[in-house]
């Protein structure tokens, strides 16, 4: 088969197929095939070599792939990401959003690598929002019990090992199950998006929110002290008790009893902390709600 013939061949073999094909000579594209990516142009990558369109991080990745190729590896598999913020190059080609690729690179027996790119940003895209939807309540879009566990023992463990601090508040909100029964469930339903909303916006972006049960919710505090801890539940005491809804039920206030409970023995993990949290939460019920209690320092 003559030359021209085998580059024919060649040509159609990229053409033809549905993953994005790109052949490197060392590290210059002398050969690429778009597929389904209506935003690439292969002419435009011809000729070019990869420090030109791609940035740091991913050039150190896409290098790896090359050097194990020379090692020896018979094909190398590689998952990575295109952000138009970070490659002008592309995005000046047409690169408009971000896309995920999962790859396979191959050494020829002329030491040309042959590299395939499989579109997978929708199945990422879907992936995410499982992930998002474990995650996350979906009546208030807080994070959920199962979020916040984690994130608790994370910041406790932290503040005993630098000795440092962490508070988590518990907060609960007084007659939940009384506002359902006498004004219905939407009602309540608003009563605890509200509430979630004025959290949301008086919490720090190192504090995290969490709905913990019915009319719970969870507010870990990293880097906060108790003294700390019970300020900034005053705070959110303050914030709700000033809360009304509108429309029909206009005339409806509530109010929230808090719970502060902190990092202050070796001992401590996140269900000692969320333990003495609860038992603080229900002194501050006791005392007639709207209140908020902690430790006995």
């Amino acid at each position: 088969m003559s030359i021209d013939a085998c580059e024919a061949r060649y040509q159609a073999i990229l053409k033809a197929c549905l993953d994005s094909v790109l052949i490197l000579d060392n590290e210059t594209i002398v050969a690429a095939s778009a597929a389904r990516q209506s935003w690439l142009e292969p002419e435009a990558l011809v000729g070019r070599t990869l420090s030109e369109l791609f940035a740091d991080d991913l050039l150190l990745q896409f290098r790896d792939a090359l050097s194990l190729l020379v090692q020896g590896e018979s094909m190398v598999e590689l998952e990575y990401q295109l952000r138009p913020e970070h490659l002008p190059e592309l995005r000046a080609r047409g690169l408009a959003e971000v896309c995920w690729y999962s790859s396979r690179w191959v050494m020829t027996a002329q030491g040309e690598v042959v590299w395939s790119a499989h579109d997978i940003t929708a199945s990422k895209q879907l992936e995410r929002k499982v992930s998002y939807q474990a995650q996350r309540d979906l009546l208030t879009g807080a994070y959920n019990r199962r979020a916040m566990i984690p994130v608790l023992e994370v910041a406790t463990a932290q503040a005993l090992r630098y000795d440092g601090a962490t508070s988590v508040l518990l907060i609960d909100v007084d007659g939940l199950s009384a506002i359902n029964d006498q004004y219905g469930w939407d009602a309540g339903d608003q009563v605890l998006q509200h509430t979630v909303a004025t959290l949301d916006r008086l919490k720090r972006t190192s504090d995290f929110l969490a709905r913990y049960a019915d009319s719970q919710l969870v507010m870990v505090l990293p880097e906060t002290n108790h003294e700390q801890g019970v300020l900034a539940a005053e705070r959110i005491r303050a914030a709700v008790e000033g809360l009304q809804l509108s429309g029909d039920v206009a005339a409806l206030g509530w109010t929230v009893s808090i719970g502060v409970a902190s990092a202050l023995n070796p001992e401590d993990n996140a269900v000692a902390m969320m333990r003495r949290a609860r038992e603080h939460l229900l002194i501050a019920q006791h005392s007639g709600f709207n209140r908020v209690e902690g430790e006995a320092l």
